[in-house]
C-alpha cells in the first residue's frame, strides 16, 4: 500500500531548506563525472581551436604567400591588426557558440527533472522549491565559469601571447572574462525562466537561441542591444569594438549601459523562475 502511496510535496520548511543537499548533488553531476572534462574539451576545439588558427597558422600562410618582408612600422601595424582580430574571434565566439551551449546544456534542467518525475519527488521531500531551483542554477552557473570562461580564458591568453607577442593585463583581461560570464550566465538564467513558462523543450531552446543568434536585431533595433548581452561580445559599431575586447585592451568603456542592462535582466529572469516554479503544479 505504501509503493501506492502519492508523494506530496513538502511546503512547509524554510526557504533553502535542502539547498546544501541539493547544491551538493548538482556539483556531484558536473564534477564527480566526465562531464566537466567533455564540456572543457568541446570548447577548447571550438574556441580556442578557431583562435589558435587566427594568431598562429594565419599570420605564417599569408607570409608564406606574400614572400616579401615588411619594415618594422608595417609590421607592427599588422601586428595591431592580428591581436585585435584575435581577440574579437575569442570574445564572439566564445560568447556566441559557448551561449549556445549554455542553453542546450540547461535546457533539460527544470523541465527533464519534471517530465521525469524528479522534482517531485524530491520536493515531497523537506527540501524548499526556492533551494531546488537555486541548487541547479548555482551548479550549472559554476560550471560554466569554470569550464567555458576561466579554463577557456586561461589558454586564450596563453595562445594570443604566443601568436602575437603581447601581454594583456591580467586584472584587464580578466575583467573582460567578467563580462564574458555576464553574458553567458544572461543566456542561463533566460534558460532557466523559460524552463518554467513551458512544459516542452521546443519553446525554451528556440526562444533562446533566438536571442543567441539574434544579433541581427541590434541593427533593426538598436534600443534593445543597448540593454542585452551583444553589445558585451559584439562589436558596438564601426571603430567601436566590443565591451569586452575594449576592457581586456585596458581602453575606456564607451558605454556601460548593456552591462547594468544584462544585470538586471538576469536578476529578473531569475526573479521570474522563482516566482513560476512556486506555483508548478505536479
Amino acid at each position: 500500500m505504501a509503493s501506492n502511496a502519492q508523494m506530496i510535496p513538502v511546503k512547509d520548511c524554510g526557504r533553502f531548506n535542502g539547498f546544501r543537499n541539493l547544491f551538493g548533488r548538482e556539483n556531484h553531476q558536473w564534477w564527480g563525472t566526465w562531464q566537466w572534462l567533455i564540456q572543457v574539451a568541446i570548447w577548447l576545439a571550438i574556441v580556442n581551436g578557431l583562435l589558435a588558427t587566427v594568431v598562429l597558422a594565419v599570420p605564417k600562410i599569408e607570409a608564406a604567400q606574400a614572400r616579401a618582408e615588411i619594415n618594422a612600422a608595417q609590421g607592427r601595424a599588422a601586428m595591431q591588426s592580428l591581436s585585435q582580430t584575435a581577440l574579437m574571434v575569442f570574445f564572439i565566439f566564445s560568447g556566441m557558440a559557448s551561449a549556445a551551449g549554455v542553453v542546450i546544456l540547461a535546457q533539460d534542467a527544470l523541465i527533464g527533472e519534471k517530465q521525469s518525475g524528479t522534482a517531485a519527488w524530491v520536493l515531497s521531500k523537506p527540501v524548499s522549491r526556492l533551494a531546488f531551483v537555486l541548487s541547479k542554477l548555482g551548479a550549472d552557473a559554476l560550471g560554466v565559469l569554470v569550464t567555458m570562461v576561466l579554463v577557456q580564458g586561461a589558454v586564450a591568453y596563453l595562445i594570443y601571447r604566443a601568436g602575437t607577442g603581447i601581454a594583456l593585463d591580467i586584472p584587464h583581461f580578466l575583467g573582460a572574462l567578467g563580462l564574458l560570464s555576464l553574458a553567458l550566465f544572461f543566456y542561463l538564467s533566460l534558460t532557466y525562466m523559460l524552463g518554467t513558462l513551458f512544459r516542452s523543450r521546443g519553446p525554451v531552446i528556440g526562444i533562446s537561441l533566438l536571442l543567441v543568434f539574434g544579433n541581427q536585431l541590434n541593427s533593426m533595433l538598436p534600443i534593445l542591444g543597448k540593454f542585452l548581452p551583444w553589445n558585451l561580445v559584439m562589436d558596438l559599431g564601426p571603430q567601436q569594438p566590443a565591451l569586452a575586447v575594449a576592457a581586456a585592451q585596458g581602453l575606456p568603456l564607451p558605454t556601460v549601459t548593456p552591462i547594468i542592462g544584462t544585470a538586471v535582466l538576469i536578476i529578473v529572469f531569475i526573479s521570474l523562475a522563482l516566482w513560476r516554479f512556486q506555483r508548478e503544479e505536479f
